[in-house]
């Protein structure tokens, strides 16, 4: 499945800048229900957990008291409270081909993502995304592959 690379606004001391990265759509649902959220998220292969804004886990009815409580530590050493739970992940370009669907672990913020980044919900990485899938390439700035 091939998915475009996404033009992103942002405001670097509140200047709008727009730049392509490789942020996408994959659904997010409970396990064993058919109500998806779609959020827009950075396909990275460095992330070693899939990381979602808390307010989906809530739209989506996820139980966190059954969750795993733990910090994750970002990028320039920025620390980040997340609960764990299990989802199931739908990846669909929207070419009519059947959509790859599979359960794996993700972590979902205690707080919600920063205002630099609006449009934002996600991070794809390893767990949640790459350990699944036989294959992602990226194909700058035309298109990421998943396979």
């Amino acid at each position: 499945m091939d998915f475009p690379y996404t033009l992103v606004t942002d405001w670097p001391k509140h200047q709008a800048r727009q730049r392509y990265l490789p942020w996408i759509n994959i659904g997010i649902r409970k396990p064993g229900t058919i109500k998806t959220v779609w959020p827009l998220g950075l396909v990275d292969s460095r992330a070693e957990l899939t990381v979602i804004d808390h307010e989906i886990g809530k739209e989506l009815g996820l139980n966190f008291k059954k969750a795993i409580k733990n910090t994750i530590t970002g990028f320039g050493g920025a620390k980040v409270q997340v609960l764990i739970a299990e989802v199931e992940f739908v990846i669909d370009d929207g070419r009519g081909k059947e959509p790859t669907v599979y359960q794996d672990f993700a972590g979902f913020t205690a707080n919600p993502f920063p205002a630099s980044h609006p449009q934002q919900t996600a991070i794809f990485g390893t767990v949640g995304l790459f350990r699944k899938v036989n294959e992602v390439s990226f194909e700058y700035p035309r298109r990421i592959h998943i396979k």
